[in-house]
């Protein structure tokens, strides 16, 4: 490993980024610490001020093995132009180079040649038939003949990259801290680096910003991040309002910490003087800390507040990013679910330079640019769309050029019909429309008849599974954005109780009960599910009815007495059409959560001053962006 300089005075963290003289650089009040004024005006060409002007076929190619203060050492790939100017840095984290592939064609990156003996094509028994490439997704292509370095980084415990694969734990921020710093005191660097990635990638992104800051030995190095569809905080994968999702916290830490890591093998070879030593450390991490990752997510009951959740915690920290934060997440994810990017959204400093696309599919690759009959991931591709904000994003805040990164609106949604349009704040919502619930299943503004409505929570209860409440048509588009706000009065047979609440769209033709679709278009005729609620009653007392929940110090129920629950729906941002219903199918478990099997009859108390369901009403989104 070569000793880097780690004195930046010679070089400005904030660069122009052009010697041929076409672009302007922005003041230095443009940087990360205030958000930069909409400008008017058509946008920059980025053919003219950020133009190809490097042969890729010449670039630079070397690793680098990184000692992090976490003891591990870290393997990156870096391709960057060949050039005397220095260039500023786009960098990827990943677990998924020797796994499951990375972007819509799930390549891996080839084996490092040994001089003496055969290299492993990684495990692509996983993946399916992603080919090996030197470096995977379009990044390199595209940014290294605009003249920046693009840098792939083995997260620890995967690939050729030593430690243990301890997903989530801190170490993994440190050791992309550490790198970030690493990066920036290179001879060839301008002290700017950006990164972005989809999921595990992207979550990465956001953990660096929050540690960057903190513990960075150059905290303005990291000038941007483009989180896709990316975790804020580790136990909002797992748990909601106390709820556990059962694939997330049962199954995904073992995958990672166990069964991936038992098939990734590390294939730098004898270009790695410490190859059989990681080997042994691998097989043994799984025994170890792979065991208790798992054991941690385990239980049903988990205090958010626990030293396991706050390291795994980037959100809590999101007021001292001093990072530009572009997020790009899916409407209708129901893997990273989208509360990890409204409670972080909410919570970044105003004067931050921001972005935020809402798209209308789930977790999946902006840069897919097939049709859905294609084989696309996405109902409505944007690939083009999306690679030139990106292109915007980092040239304006890496190269402090100005690109018109904050030409277009904060915040862009994307319809029913798949056009973009500008979503003014997020949440937009104005007022609500509380609706109560009545025990003929019956949701209206003004009140509604008293009584119960019983769902069942457990073996021991005879009422039916679930209880869906109706609205009337609707009489107008009426667009919702944000969190549904749910309080409800319950009494329960037992000492717990898991309320989970699924939220349709019904169209005229179609029940409540038909079978529901997550695919918003137009002429749509079943029912869309387009959000989910859920809390553990467990935790009523420190779970709030919208915003950062951190449910902790749960207490049980009283059985038969009357408690008061208040929780918030997922993110969302959709039209109502004029005609169509609201339903909220109410039960113990759904969409992959898990019920106490405790509460037995679990009765919604109903009636004027009973349940109800505060509807978070918008104005229209603006006109197509």
């Amino acid at each position: 490993m070569r000793q880097r300089d780690t004195d930046l005075s010679r070089r400005s963290i904030l660069r122009g980024a052009t010697a041929f003289g076409a672009a302007s650089t922005l003041p230095l009040s443009a940087g990360v610490t205030a958000a930069d004024p909409r400008r008017e005006g058509p946008k920059p060409d980025m053919d003219e001020v950020d133009p190809e002007r490097f042969d890729y076929d010449d670039a630079v190619r070397e690793y680098e093995q990184i000692e992090t203060r976490t003891g591990a050492e870290i393997w990156v790939d870096i391709i960057r132009p060949d050039t005397d100017e220095e260039v500023p840095t786009v960098m990827v984290v990943s677990p998924y180079y020797n796994t499951l592939g990375r972007g819509w064609k799930g390549e891996f990156k080839e084996p490092q040649e040994g001089p003496e003996y055969p290299t492993s094509p990684g495990a692509p028994l996983f993946s399916g038939d992603g080919e090996t490439v030197p470096f995977p997704e379009w990044y390199d292509e595209y940014f290294v003949p605009r003249g920046y370095a693009v840098a792939l980084m083995d997260l620890r415990g995967t690939r050729n990259s030593s430690g243990c694969q301890v997903y989530g734990d801190r170490d993994e921020v440190y050791d992309a801290v550490d790198v970030v710093d690493y990066l920036v005191e290179t001879e060839w660097s301008n002290g700017a680096v950006g990164m972005t990635g989809g999921s595990y990638d992207g979550t990465i992104a956001i953990g660096a910003a929050a540690e960057q800051p903190q513990t960075g030995r150059n905290p303005e190095a990291l000038q941007a991040i483009i989180p896709i569809r990316a975790i804020g905080r580790w136990y909002d994968y797992a748990f909601v309002n106390g709820a556990q999702i059962a694939g997330q916290s049962l199954i995904t830490p073992s995958l990672f910490t166990e069964y991936l890591a038992a098939g990734d093998t590390q294939n730098a070879y004898t270009d790695d003087d410490r190859y059989a030593l990681h080997v042994l450390e691998r097989k043994a991490c799984m025994g170890t800390f792979g065991a208790a990752v798992s054991a941690g997510h385990a239980s049903p009951y988990q205090d958010a507040t626990d030293e396991f959740w706050r390291e795994r915690s980037f959100t809590k920290s999101a007021g001292l990013f001093n990072t530009p934060t572009f997020v790009i997440h899916g409407l209708f994810d129901y893997n990273v679910k989208t509360h990890n990017i409204g409670y972080l959204w909410e919570r970044l400093p105003d004067d931050l330079p921001k972005k935020l696309w809402l798209f209308n599919d789930g977790h999946t690759d902006p840069h897919d640019p097939r049709d859905p009959e294609e084989g696309g991931s996405n109902l409505y591709p944007f690939q083009d769309r999306y690679v030139e904000a990106v292109h915007r994003w980092f040239c304006q805040y890496l190269k402090n050029v100005e690109a018109g990164a904050q030409i277009d609106p904060t915040y862009e949604v994307q319809g029913a019909d798949g056009g973009w349009r500008d979503g003014g704040s997020y949440p937009a919502s104005e007022e609500d429309l509380t609706l109560y619930l009545g025990p003929d299943g019956g949701a209206s503004e003004g009140g509604a008849p008293g009584g119960v409505a019983a769902y069942a929570d457990g073996p021991q209860s005879s009422a039916p599974d679930s209880r869906t409440f109706v609205t009337d048509p609707f009489d107008s588009d009426t667009r919702v954005s944000g969190q549904f706000g749910f309080e409800l009065g319950i009494i329960a047979d037992g000492t717990d109780a898991t309320v989970a609440v699924e939220i349709l769209d019904v169209p005229p033709d179609a029940e409540p009960g038909d079978d529901a679709t997550t695919t918003m278009t137009p002429d749509r005729e079943a029912p869309l599910l387009f959000s989910y609620a859920w809390v553990r009653a467990w935790y009523r007392d420190t779970v709030p009815m919208r915003g950062l929940s951190i449910p902790h110090d749960g207490e049980p129920l009283s059985p038969g007495a009357l408690e008061e629950v208040a929780f918030g729906s997922l993110y969302t941002d959709v039209v109502i059409p004029e005609g169509h219903r609201l339903a909220f199918r109410v039960s113990n478990a759904a969409g992959g959560t898990l019920g106490s099997e405790q509460g037995g009859d679990v009765r919604i108390v109903c009636g004027s001053e009973g349940s109800r369901v505060n509807v978070p009403v918008a104005p229209p989104a603006g006109s197509d962006s």
